[in-house]
């Protein structure tokens, strides 16, 4: 397959990889630096579940998310009608908001932290399966979101993520210096006059945004693997929360690489090549870098 015939085919999918790839490294960063790295797996499970639960209550609707073709024809969520988008989007949305607000709230009373998280991945995991029998499409429209298969990212997509990545990426460079010093000690940045409460708001936003966008474009597989993964394998010697954060979105933007380049030359679905290139890439970087380094200067 020449350039033209790849771009020709999967251009959508890797302008919405490389995308996600160099914002979601950067959220995954904070989440690993505040200690709920664990988020990284649970939120995409909350979107993905949105969906499916999307689609169980559709005969409510009058209009329900219509089941569409990628642009090779292959089953997935649907790409050509926008009604059908807005609402996949919608139901996404709601996953990962209700989840956030309700793990917020049930942080806020004693208890393991992990275990909510891990408590909420199992209901989230469960809730899907159960909807995507519940559905009377069947469970066929999940797959290639389960699955991350190139093919099924369209133009809407790439779109969508492209947008969302954008807002991420300009709310992180505008806020990170004080989003690090909220993350260390909220009390100290209030006495700085930083607005504690308006940087909450937009750590919750690009971490929504970017996991609503991710998921709906590429699945929850990959968009694991690109906000967990980077921020583990790069955090040895990290001389500042910047040069984590750096270091961050070059090794998923590396992993990317390495996870298309697996999937085209061996003809494997793009979300589990991600995850294994992702992985590979961490890997070395953890074995490259120097001793571990608490991550505390902006």
């Amino acid at each position: 397959m020449d350039l033209t015939q790849l771009v020709e085919l999967f251009g959508h999918a890797l302008l919405a990889l490389g995308a996600t790839a160099l914002s979601a490294p950067l959220v995954g960063a904070f989440l690993y630096a505040r200690g709920t790295a664990l988020q990284g797996l649970v939120l995409p499970q909350l979107a993905t579940f949105g969906v499916a639960l999307g689609y169980a209550l559709s005969p409510l609707f009058a209009r329900a998310p219509e089941v569409g073709r990628g642009p090779a024809g292959h089953a997935g969520h649907d790409h050509a009608v926008a009604a059908a988008d807005a609402v996949h989007l919608a139901w996404a949305s709601a996953g990962v908001l209700i989840g956030l607000g309700a793990l917020t709230w049930l942080a806020r009373r004693r208890g393991s932290e992990t275990a909510r998280l891990a408590g909420a991945f199992a209901v989230a995991s469960g809730g899907t399966v159960v909807c995507a029998e519940l559905s009377p499409y069947g469970g066929i429209h999940l797959d290639a979101l389960l699955s991350g298969e190139a093919l099924a990212v369209g133009p809407a997509d790439a779109r969508l993520v492209l947008v969302l990545a954008s807002l991420t990426l300009g709310l992180i460079v505008w806020a990170w210096r004080d989003a690090t010093l909220v993350m260390h000690d909220r009390s100290f940045a209030r006495a700085l006059g930083v607005p504690v409460a308006r940087i909450d708001g937009v750590a919750a936003l690009c971490t929504a945004a970017l996991v609503v966008g991710g998921t709906l474009a590429l699945g929850p597989l990959p968009l694991f693997a690109l906000l967990v993964l980077p921020p583990l394998g790069v955090r040895r010697g990290a001389p500042s929360m910047g040069g984590f954060l750096v270091r961050s979105a070059l090794a998923g933007f590396v992993g990317a690489i390495a996870g298309a380049a697996l999937s085209f030359g061996a003809d494997l679905p793009l979300g589990a090549s991600v995850v294994a290139g992702t992985a590979l890439v961490a890997l070395l970087a953890g074995l490259a870098l120097g001793p571990a380094a608490r991550v505390v200067r902006a």
